[in-house]
């Protein structure tokens, strides 16, 4: 493992996983303050979730972690595009984060993706923060649970769709413009789309003989990841956390809201777990009510 010595506010962190692939994280707001990673879903980018963060860069050490294939972060193959490889980049990231940066209290402020990736790595190697806010975990409730299907069905339809995502875009405001038309994204305010647009794209290098931006997650990579979101296992092991966890959750009063919405308030019910459902948001609530998200967030690391 390899990473800087002495950061300051602004650098990237860089990371080497265990197969060579740079993970990336960029460091901001108070470098003496109260540590806080944040990470993003499935195709995103830690950075894209600026309206929600930003709010808390003046009282907290802001980490914004990208998962390999994803933001700032180096791609890596398809065969280590997984689960469990995520469960040990994730393991590495937190590790190199804390020699790089020092030791002190950290929060975890975790998106869907990031979100499963914590509880998976948490289960295996035990907690790598005094505390998780998890922003709606797709969490795929057990065999004979009335959702699951519900699950399966909105993880392979989303597979199915992104695989055949377009990846080149002749200005960054295409993107934007895109979300912006996309009902998934319709209750996000407007300029968190362009702040995610801006965050997912990359300027193709005149190595590569073109001009424009292109996806930093390979639409390949992101339909491999939503297909194989299926460890019936967390549910269980959900009841029996030991450690501070927050859920912080989508609507399910939205009509047309994501599964996960339901999944987590019966997750919550089932295991008395600590969970407060936002209004009127779906499954990108820090995209559209930030200013909530950041204060629900604030209590809790407090």
């Amino acid at each position: 493992m390899q990473a800087e010595t002495a950061i300051s506010q602004g650098q990237i962190l860089e990371i080497a996983a265990d197969d060579d692939v740079i993970i990336r994280a960029q460091v901001c707001g108070r470098p003496d303050a109260t540590r806080l990673i944040v990470s993003h879903g499935n195709g995103l980018a830690a950075s894209g979730y600026a309206s929600f963060w930003r709010r808390l860069a003046s009282e907290y050490q802001i980490v914004l972690l990208d998962f390999r294939g994803h933001g700032l972060s180096d791609r890596g193959p398809l065969q280590n595009h997984s689960w469990a490889q995520f469960e040990l980049d994730f393991d590495v990231a937190m590790r190199a984060i804390r020699t790089a940066l020092g030791e002190r209290k950290t929060y975890g402020a975790f998106h869907s993706l990031s979100a499963i990736v914590s509880l998976l790595h948490a289960r295996r190697f035990g907690p790598a923060c005094d505390g998780l806010v998890l922003f709606d975990p797709p969490v795929i409730p057990p065999d004979g649970h009335p959702l699951q299907a519900s699950h399966v069905d909105e993880m392979m339809g989303l597979a199915s769709r992104v695989a055949r995502r377009r990846t080149h875009f002749d200005d960054w405001r295409d993107l934007a413009d895109q979300y912006r038309r996309n009902p998934m994204f319709a209750h996000c305010q407007s300029d968190a789309c362009d702040e995610m647009a801006r965050a997912l794209l990359r300027p193709v290098s005149e190595d590569d003989e073109g001009s424009g931006w292109t996806l930093s997650c390979d639409p390949e990579q992101e339909a491999k990841i939503f297909a194989s979101n299926d460890d019936t296992t967390l549910w269980s092991w959900l009841g029996r956390v030991d450690f501070p966890l927050k859920l912080l959750c989508a609507d399910p009063d939205v009509p047309g809201v994501q599964p996960s919405a339901a999944i987590d308030r019966d997750l919550a019910r089932e295991f008395d777990l600590d969970y407060a459902c936002v209004p009127g948001t779906t499954h990108f609530l820090q995209l559209e009510r930030p200013d909530l998200c950041a204060s629900l967030a604030r209590d809790f690391c407090r």
